[in-house]
């Protein structure tokens, strides 16, 4: 785990999991069984990114035990895997788009044919692999105002889009 992701589990995860459950925040053994029944694993020194989102699934459902969606996220583990990478793929597009003064109009026009290609309705709902091709796509693009105002009047050239 990362600091930050440490700081997230034990300053705010666990004890929330532990307050919704009537659960004494400082029962180590309470803690590595929960850790074990979400990972794997009695300990979350060696805890893999996977590792780490399914843990945090589960002590967000302990959490909030009558939210149907983190119930749903801890119980389907492979989809709830699938969503957060998807998740972190979607950020890591905005984040790198907001980097090189991309707005959203420019991110729409520049995924517009592969939604046509893959009946999306936004860039957002392209299958994983598109979104991590689209990903590299806008990461490989010059940051300038330029594409921001070409796609504002709607004028990017084809040999721009490029998977």
């Amino acid at each position: 785990m990362t600091t930050s992701q440490r700081r997230t589990y034990f300053a705010r995860l666990w004890p929330d999991a532990c307050k919704a459950q009537g659960w004494n925040p400082k029962d180590e053994e309470r803690r590595r069984d929960v850790t074990h029944a979400a990972t794997g694993q009695e300990s979350t020194s060696k805890l893999n990114q996977k590792q780490i989102t399914l843990l945090f699934n589960k002590l967000a459902w302990l959490a909030d035990p009558n939210n149907f969606e983190k119930a749903f996220a801890d119980a389907n583990p492979e989809i709830a895997l699938a969503d957060h990478q998807r998740g972190q793929v979607i950020w890591r597009i905005e984040k790198t788009a907001a980097e090189k003064d991309f707005n959203s109009v420019y991110l729409d026009k520049a995924a517009e044919h592969k939604c046509r290609v893959h009946n999306a309705r936004t860039w957002r709902e392209l299958p994983l692999q598109e979104l991590i091709n689209f990903s590299k796509t806008i990461a490989s693009r010059q940051g300038n105002k330029k594409p921001v105002q070409e796609a504002c009047t709607g004028v990017v050239a084809d040999d721009d889009i490029v998977f």
